[in-house]
């Protein structure tokens, strides 16, 4: 049960920093393909469940979204579906800049990763300038 509050805390979290209204400057990062990029905030409505692009926010490590695609390579447009990670050791913790070697540390048991449907959001993505 604590678990379960503490990502559902994190997940809200992660929702108003990214999707907070433009005019609001709110700015975040999300990682991809090793790269950093910014992100902002719109009001389109996203239903639960029908998020498009992969991104992992982390349950007990504090960092940017890592996000399957990267602008331009194959996305959806930041519809994102959320997965939420948790470090098995919280010792292990440490940047993660690529999905793919967020899915090889699921693959070997250091991670945990959970589908949470009715965190799905949008938000574009931007290259760091």
């Amino acid at each position: 049960m604590r678990r379960t509050v503490a990502m559902l805390s994190i997940i809200a979290a992660l929702s108003l920093a990214l999707a907070a209204p433009v005019g609001a400057k709110s700015f975040g990062t999300i990682y991809a393909e090793g790269d950093a990029y910014r992100t902002f905030g719109t009001p389109a409505h996203v239903d639960p469940g029908t998020g498009t692009d992969p991104i992992v926010a982390f349950s007990n490590f504090d960092q940017g979204g890592v996000a399957e695609f990267a602008p331009g390579q194959g996305s959806h447009g930041g519809r994102w579906m959320v997965y939420v990670a948790t470090w098995v050791n919280p010792g292990d913790a440490h940047l993660l800049t690529d999905y793919d070697e967020v899915m090889a540390l699921v693959g070997s048991g250091d991670l945990t990763i959970e589908r949470v449907p009715g965190a799905d959001f949008r938000c574009p993505v931007l290259p760091n300038a």
